[in-house]
């Protein structure tokens, strides 16, 4: 049985250009940790700005204990700023999207009728939706969505954990960079289509009108849409392919049909969603679980 990692190691980021490879520093009896030159080149950009402020400009005339005070918290601010962030980058680059944030029109998207769409249409950014499901978005991209089953489970004995690893492995290797994967889960109620359907097929069966089989039908009928399809949430996962063209959406979903047909490893079952499905899934990602019942055209 192939040996299975407890952790695997991320790899560098192809974005990775020559100031963020990392230089070791040290001598013959001492050795500090690698940093990243542009790391280096910030430490050292800042001690050349604070030395300029304390003896070049009007701190330099301020007396001995304020330039002190001024240098002490300017090698700490810059100490601070230039320490890596878990993605490697400066703690100096989260500096301008906190103050992009702090506004509170920056933190609300209004999604009135009256109101301005453009907010929640640069964060969507779909145009359209076609009967069949397909999602046509703003940039020329194409997406579709789909009802995925997965074979994951804390009770898989370590030869099935071993072929589901390595299966999803051999999955991604075929996979392109033109179509994109986003696996969306939710939290809604359960779907109830297909009871309905077949309250509704009995409803049209009665022979016979009795009025106490069209109370027990209404009963099953409010227990369907208030209870069962209303407040017992349960978890769904789906599967949006996103690609860059139609051609490319078109390779993405051949690559994903292979894959559930040929194995159940990754994927056991994979259903792709017209509009009247996709809508309601975007509805409660977007806007909540609150009114998902009554999916509409928009």
């Amino acid at each position: 049985m192939p040996e299975v990692k407890s952790a695997y190691k991320v790899p560098v980021s192809l974005a990775r250009g020559l100031p963020d490879h990392e230089i070791g520093l040290g001598g013959n009896s001492w050795q500090m940790r690698p940093m990243p030159i542009k790391q280096i080149g910030f430490f050292l950009g800042g001690i050349i700005v604070v030395a300029w402020c304390a003896t070049s400009t009007f701190i330099a005339d301020s007396g001995s204990k304020f330039i002190a005070l001024f240098v002490l918290w300017s090698l700490v601010f810059v100490l601070y700023m230039g320490q890596l962030t878990k993605t490697k980058e400066l703690r100096i680059t989260t500096v301008p999207p906190l103050l992009a944030y702090l506004p509170k029109s920056a933190r609300r998207v209004f999604t009135r009728r009256d109101s301005n769409p453009s907010g929640f249409y640069s964060i969507v950014g779909i145009e359209s939706i076609d009967e069949d499901g397909r999602i046509h978005y703003s940039d020329g991209g194409q997406g579709q969505v789909y009802l995925v089953v997965g074979s994951a489970s804390y009770l898989l004995f370590d030869e099935d954990r071993v072929g589901i690893l390595k299966r999803n492995d051999d999955f991604w290797k075929k996979v392109e960079t033109t179509c994109e994967h986003v696996f969306i889960t939710t939290k809604e109620p359960q779907r109830i289509y297909h009871q309905m359907a077949n309250l509704e097929r009995r409803n049209q069966a009665l022979g016979i009108r009795d009025p106490d089989l069209i109370e027990l039908q209404n009963e099953q009928y409010d227990i369907l849409t208030q209870h069962v399809g209303g407040k017992f949430a349960s978890i769904h996962q789906y599967l949006l392919l996103k690609g860059k063209s139609e051609d490319a959406l078109r390779r993405g979903h051949t690559i994903l049909q292979a894959e559930v047909e040929n194995s159940d490893l990754m994927i056991k079952e994979a259903t792709m969603l017209d509009r009247e499905e996709a809508q309601p899934m975007l509805r409660v990602f977007y806007s909540g679980i609150d009114d998902q019942l009554t999916p509409t055209a928009t």
